[in-house]
């Protein structure tokens, strides 16, 4: 690696981490540990420069940041993060290459897709997919739980849906959809999470491991068969997020998570007195075709 090299490296993982705006603590909290686990590969590869060379880099990544390239031209991070898109006057190239079903594979300096300004779709069909993932999740609640239109304390809604561009350098182009939902029975307050990925290239492996690839999440693992299907059903060790959770990857590689907790944070609500799903529910629920998004 090369100070050139280094000096991108470092700047890319400085967009990466960027705070979002105008967003509610706890969704950032829940984003901010996705992109966490998207740049431990990041780091690691740092982790073998001496500590010399970073220092050095110092005044040269400054330069960089001021000189011919702008940041928009530098894979840009988390949501929000403003980066370039060419102006109506000079259009992007129409590439006259037929296309075909191989995957586009992201790389430095690479525009966002689709005319976003940052990873999060905030309008257009991308946007509808995620509102939808999170009316299907609030029409499965069972009977006796509902899902108001509850604020946080700062005042940012506990429901929310998000369609997000997940791939990082070297990847193959893919989204990841979801929703999370509050859930309230006699005034007290837990929470729901249904997440979809579109297939991103990567190998199939055993329920359990699919499970475990959840934000790093920890625990105990079954799997249940549901109509032939395997499914990873992991109940968690305490401190985490959610309390238990189901997860399924399609033979076309679409992975679907369905998550629940007691608890929801920061609501000044006493947590469910009971998970709103049990086990075999959850397996049922990530299987189900209304939460498979593969495009």
């Amino acid at each position: 690696m090369n100070e050139e090299d280094l000096n991108e490296a470092l700047h890319d993982v400085m967009v990466r981490s960027s705070a979002p705006p105008s967003m509610d603590p706890a969704h950032a909290l829940e984003q901010a540990r996705r992109a966490r686990k998207r740049r431990r590969a990041t780091w690691a590869g740092l982790a073998v420069v001496p500590l010399v060379v970073g220092v050095a880099a110092g005044p040269a990544l400054v330069a960089n940041l001021t000189g011919d390239r702008s940041v928009g031209q530098m894979v840009a991070g988390g949501p929000a993060t403003p980066s370039a898109w060419p102006s109506a006057s000079t259009p992007p190239p129409v590439s006259t290459v037929a296309p075909t079903n191989a995957p586009k594979t992201r790389k430095t300096g690479d525009p966002w897709p689709e005319g976003q300004v940052d990873r999060t779709a905030s309008a257009g069909p991308r946007a509808d997919r995620a509102v939808k993932l999170m009316n299907d999740l609030t029409s499965s609640l069972p009977a006796g739980f509902t899902s108001p239109d509850l604020k946080y304390p700062e005042g940012g809604p506990m429901r929310w849906p998000q369609s997000q561009y997940a791939s990082n350098d070297g990847e193959p182009d893919y989204w990841e959809y979801s929703a999370s939902i509050p859930v309230q029975k006699d005034n007290r307050v837990g929470k729901l999470l249904a997440m979809s990925t579109t297939p991103n290239g990567k190998p199939a492996t055993d329920p359990c491991t699919l499970a475990k690839g959840f934000w790093g999440g920890t625990g105990t693992c079954a799997v249940v068969d549901v109509a032939g299907k395997k499914v990873g059903v992991l109940t968690a060790k305490a401190g985490s997020d959610y309390d238990q959770w189901a997860a399924y990857r399609y033979d076309d590689g679409t992975v679907v998570y369905f998550a629940q907790a007691k608890k929801s944070d920061r609501t000044g609500r006493s947590p469910l007195t009971q998970p709103v799903f049990t086990a075999r529910q959850l397996a049922e629920l990530v299987t189900s075709p209304k939460f498979k998004i593969s495009t």
